[in-house]
């Protein structure tokens, strides 16, 4: 019998509207997982948001795979509690990138990796000049008392810690499309924008390495688990490369048009979409 590798989305796909994984999925990821059923996640976010809100997980069971984070730029193994790829920006790019964003008033969240120094025994860190606006600050302050995630001040990109993986831009529509022109064609990245799954009148555009994209984490999570077929789960647009590379794609009800679009299949909760998909295989847990 094939081996499907079940991928999926966190913020608008598979958590609730208060970003919470809600116990009753966590039992039926996990009786899933103990089973050998191989589930995966792949996320915008950082190892320490995601480890508080898959705490209810169970990595050590024989389905469970690498998170992709941050779009596919680092993945993680959540067993061992390590990187096992890191996707980097040319250094070049990374100026390049301040600049543009400059010209534009707009202000990054900028993600950078320093083996050498880490900080909580995390080499990923993430620094900042100024906020600029509610969204900044509401993003910074909800990552701090939830998940005590330091952020640290810098003035010039001399004074940033360690090589620049990511860069993470928050602001309105009319920002983020300015933001989103002027950094497109930086040699060495790729990025994506969109609305918030939350609040709607949040956008973000995040920018990455060229190497990472959620496609490039199915194909590395494909070849990690040996899986034959990957199906993949997603609301948004930062998941149409995940759909892409996927065997099939499944939206959740509440996704975007054009995601919904781009889908296979349409569902209303991701776990029992999986047991539902089981059960036609022939496999009942």
């Amino acid at each position: 019998m094939e081996t499907v590798l079940y991928l999926s989305d966190l913020d608008g796909t598979l958590l609730d509207r208060d970003a919470t994984l809600p116990a009753p999925d966590a039992e039926k990821i996990n009786r899933m997982t103990a089973a050998g059923v191989k589930i995966a996640f792949a996320t915008a976010r950082t190892v320490r948001s995601v480890s508080a809100i898959l705490g209810a997980v169970d990595f050590s069971l024989p389905g469970a795979a690498p998170a992709a984070l941050m779009n596919g730029t680092m993945i993680r193994d959540m067993r061992l509690n390590r990187y096992v790829a890191v996707e980097k920006i040319p250094p070049l790019s990374a100026r390049l990138i301040l600049t543009a964003l400059d010209e534009t008033g707009a202000e990054p969240f900028v993600y950078t990796v320093n083996e050498a120094v880490p900080v909580q025994g995390d080499p990923l860190l993430t620094s900042y000049r100024t906020v600029i606006n509610d969204a900044m600050r509401d993003f910074m302050e909800e990552r701090i008392e939830k998940y005590g995630k330091p952020f640290l001040p810098f003035t010039s990109p001399a004074e940033l810690p360690g090589e620049t993986v990511y860069f993470c831009v928050l602001g309105d529509e009319a920002m983020i499309r300015r933001a989103a022109e002027k950094t497109e064609t930086v040699p060495g990245t790729r990025q994506t924008f969109y609305r918030d799954a939350y609040r709607p009148e949040v956008w973000y555009l995040e920018i990455f390495p060229e190497t990472a994209s959620k496609k490039r984490a199915v194909e590395f999570l494909r070849a990690w688990t040996g899986a034959d077929r990957v199906t993949a789960f997603g609301d948004n647009r930062n998941d149409l490369p995940m759909f892409e590379a996927a065997d099939m794609a499944v939206a959740v009800s509440s996704a975007r048009d054009e995601v919904k679009a781009s889908a296979d299949a349409v569902c209303e909760n991701v776990p029992d979409w999986i047991l539902s998909d089981l059960r036609r295989r022939g496999i009942f847990i």
